[in-house]
């Protein structure tokens, strides 16, 4: 009796050991959550489905009659195989996973540079939008002036990675879709204006109307583009949920209320 207390003491603790471990690799980590998905899906869709057709039967066969070794043997055969199964798949979505992960970080980082230049040259160190209302105004005071509209292209790096957009996280891919929109609508606009019909043709009123169009436009762009630096540096620093936070406080009802009272002054 004596004998047997150690041996349930060392099973019990090997037991216990063997779902620290378990939990471990399921919980810690941050390609934890890759092992867990693959494991789920393996118990539920394959293993219980497996053992409630197979399982049972065997079991309930097992007590009417003597099976014979070469069955178990072969059950043991089919464990280890799936086990094996299993281990390469969890491997194999790590791996597939890291390769996304590293994809993500390049294309934000490229994405934040890009955008980021661009609203360096937009705001001017915040001489652009006085320099744009001064411009309306000599339009107005002179009646054949026609300001010079430079030609822009502020979306390289995003016409490089759009087939592969999907890579972004939903918190950033909204905000990146939307600024490169509102880029494209300028660059658009902008050629509008360089062509001889806007400046030969249009009587001035359409010019300055269409000029101070633009000027919205760059500002709208502008924000947009703060907006998609913001989420992508909260992602970086502290993943989806600091992007989400983000979202939520620009979304809130007191940003909404700030915002009207911002443009009503």
């Amino acid at each position: 009796m004596d004998q047997a207390q150690p041996s349930t003491g060392i099973w019990i603790g090997g037991g216990f050991a063997a779902l620290v471990l378990l939990w471990a690799a399921l919980y810690l980590g941050s390609g934890a959550a890759t092992p867990r998905l693959i494991l789920s899906q393996f118990l539920f869709r394959i293993a219980l489905p497996m053992a409630i057709l197979l399982g049972v039967p065997l079991l309930l066969l097992a007590q009417l009659v003597d099976l014979e070794d070469r069955l178990w043997q072969a059950l043991i055969a089919g464990t280890v195989i799936a086990m094996g199964w299993l281990t390469t798949a969890i491997f194999s979505e790590i791996g597939r996973s890291r390769a996304k992960a590293e994809r993500l970080r390049d294309y934000h980082k490229a994405l934040y540079a890009e955008i980021g230049n661009t609203l360096r040259a937009m705001w001017d160190e915040g001489r652009a939008d006085g320099y744009m209302t001064e411009t309306a105004a000599r339009m107005r005071r002179e009646r054949d002036f026609v300001p010079f509209i430079p030609h822009e292209r502020h979306d390289h790096v995003f016409d490089a990675i759009v087939e592969e957009i999907e890579v972004l996280p939903r918190q950033t891919i909204d905000a990146v879709v939307a600024y490169y929109s509102q880029v494209k609508a300028l660059s658009i606009m902008a050629e509008d204006m360089r062509g001889e019909y806007f400046r030969a043709t249009l009587p001035q009123e359409r010019r300055i109307a269409m000029y101070e169009d633009y000027a919205d436009m760059r500002r709208q762009a502008f924000v947009l583009g703060q907006h998609a630096l913001e989420l992508i540096r909260a992602y970086a620093a502290g993943g989806s949920a600091a992007a989400d936070a983000v979202i939520a406080r620009v979304n809130s009802p007191d940003a909404a209320r700030s915002g009207r009272s911002a443009g009503s002054e």
